[in-house]
């Protein structure tokens, strides 16, 4: 039986990325890093940049 996509805490998204964001991705994260880890602090902060670019153009 499938999982569900989604969860009480989470949701999963499945994507393609090109190989040279793949390969930045591992040699930029950090020793003890996931790669799951990597990409939610990426995806925090792109939120919160675009966040305040929203903020600053009212």
């Amino acid at each position: 039986m499938a999982t569900k996509s989604i969860n009480a805490k989470s949701k999963r998204f499945d994507v393609r990325v090109p190989h040279e964001i793949a390969d930045a991705v591992e040699k930029l994260k950090n020793k003890d890093e996931s790669t799951g880890q990597f990409v939610v602090a990426a995806l925090e902060a792109e939120i919160k940049k675009r966040q305040s670019t929203i903020s600053q153009k009212k």
